[in-house]
Parts: structure tokens; sequence; C-alpha cells
């Protein structure tokens, strides 16, 4: 029982560590709870951690047989960087309106489900990827992860742990630490805006990086 409590304690802290810095989901998740609230930052959470738990599963199954490092990431790159620019246009156009009339007319529909955004974001995320392959090999040549079941089940259950509460200091950040929401709405979408902007960039100089490999290949 100790080796389990090992394996799963090990998966608990590089994922409540890769939770800490700042990046789209946890920032996300602390937008959420203060402007919506603790149930649509839960649900975003819960998201979050759904997605992450099957991308650890397949990372574990095997690269060989899965090609994440390939095909998917030719695919999963595009797709974030239209997700990342949308949420970036949204958040700018927000900080531009004035008042609570033009508050409620938009140009981009937003999403309305903290659920799907959650899920979106982090299905999209092409870093996770190579973040999970890179730990799961780390700890298999230390012999902490071993390639059966039962570690793998102790591993995810680790993982969520870790993720939730990682998340879970962002959402208690934003609900209960940043209670002037309102007043600061503008600089807020303002520098969420630039969040994502900033990522989408990164999205796609991955992209551009990737696909200049392939063409001197």
């Amino acid at each position: 029982m100790k080796h389990y409590f090992k394996v799963a304690f090990s998966g608990l802290l590089i994922s409540f560590l890769g939770a800490l810095p700042l990046g789209t989901l946890n920032l996300t998740a602390f937008e959420i709870a203060a402007s919506q609230g603790l149930l649509s930052a839960l649900w975003f959470c819960i998201a979050v951690v759904l997605v992450e738990l099957v991308v650890v599963r397949l990372t574990l199954f095997g690269n060989e047989r899965l090609q994440l490092n390939g095909k998917v990431m030719d695919y999963l790159l595009p797709l974030g960087i239209v997700l990342l620019m949308y949420l970036s246009v949204s958040h700018f156009m927000d900080s531009t309106r004035i008042g609570e009339v033009d508050s409620k007319i938009g140009l981009l529909p937003r999403f309305k489900s903290t659920f799907v955004l959650g899920f979106l974001l982090s299905a999209l995320n092409p870093l996770q990827i190579p973040f999970w392959m890179t730990w799961n090999k780390v700890l298999e040549s230390k012999g902490i992860l071993e390639t059966k079941r039962r570690d793998y089940t102790f591993y995810i259950l680790g993982i969520g742990m870790g993720t939730l509460i990682g998340l879970g200091a962002f959402v208690l950040a934003g609900k209960y630490i940043f209670t002037n929401y309102n007043e600061y709405s503008k600089v807020t979408n303002l520098l969420m805006g630039l969040l994502y902007l900033g990522f989408s960039f990164y999205l796609m100089y991955l992209f551009i990086k990737k696909r200049f490999k392939y063409k001197i290949q």
C-alpha cells in the first residue's frame, strides 16, 4: 500500500505544482469565480480535470500507438489558436463597453456554460500532452510508476486531486480575496484578453516551427 500511496502522491504533487504557474486555465478559473461565483467556477474545474485525466490515460496507453506528438498535435494547435483568439477578442470587446446597456450587447456570443469552456480550453491545450508524457517517463525510470492497472488508477486519482487543489486556490482567491470585480471588470477583461492573445501567439509560434521543421525534413 505504501507503493500506491507514493504513486498517488507523485501524481498529486506534479499536477498541483503544474496548476500553480499563471496560465489560461487557472486565471480563467479565478475570473469565473470572481465574476460568476463558486458554482460556475466548480463546473469549469471539473471539466478541466476530466479532460486532463483522459489525456493522462492516453499518454500512459503509449505514444507509439497514438502518435500523440504527431497527428494529434497538428489538429490541436490550430484549434487552440482559434479558441484563444476568440476569447481574446471577446474580452477586449467587453473591456471597451460602457454601462449596463452596452454590456448586454455583444457582437461575439460568450460561452454560457463554464463546463463547456473548461472542456474546450483543456482539450485544446497541446502543451499538456508533452508535459505528462515527460513526467510519465521520469516516474517510470525511477521505478515509482509501474505498468500496472492499479498503479495507473492511483496515479490518475492523485493527478485529479492535485489539479483540483491547485485550481481551487485560484477559485477561492477570485471569490473571497478579489471582492471588487465589478469595479475593475474593464481592467480584468483587458488583462485576460492580453493573456489569451499571448498564449495564442505562443501556440502560433509552435505551429509555425512545427510546419517549418516538416518542410526541412
